[in-house]
């Protein structure tokens, strides 16, 4: 009978924590881990497939919108037009990759950098760091 009585306040406890998370701000669906970067405006790590998997808060949104090319969305705290942004391949990448950012681009939202990766001149997924310093 102690036994049961311990599993019982566990399971009460447990469903304390589950109520208390979904209450709280970060929910499971998000699986972007925010940091920090101090002497950057916005930086991400963004992975092949087009999601963030680390960011600054200044970054609003990540897109993939075709093979290679990827739209990164600054929130209105960073104006795009104002940085001179940095982006490099993630250790790993074939020999021969290439990578490109462009501020804003026609296939991008406003206030966005556009960045393009490939493999000998073809466009192909790729991870990459950008930083806005």
């Amino acid at each position: 009978m102690r036994t049961r009585n311990k599993f019982l306040i566990a399971a009460a406890g447990v469903a304390a924590v589950g109520t208390a998370s979904i209450t709280g701000v970060a929910l499971a669906a998000d699986p972007t881990e925010n940091v920090n970067a101090p002497y950057a405006q916005a930086a991400a790590y963004v992975k092949a497939d087009g999601t963030a998997a680390r960011k600054t808060n200044t970054v609003g949104s990540v897109t993939k919108t075709a093979t290679g090319r990827y739209c990164v969305t600054l929130t209105s705290n960073v104006d795009a037009n104002k940085v001179i942004p940095n982006v490099s391949l993630t250790t790993g990448a074939p020999w021969h990759s290439e990578i490109y950012v462009v501020v804003g681009g026609s296939s991008c939202p406003q206030n966005s950098l556009r960045v393009q990766t490939g493999v000998n001149g073809s466009y192909k997924d790729l991870s990459f760091y950008v930083v806005a310093p």
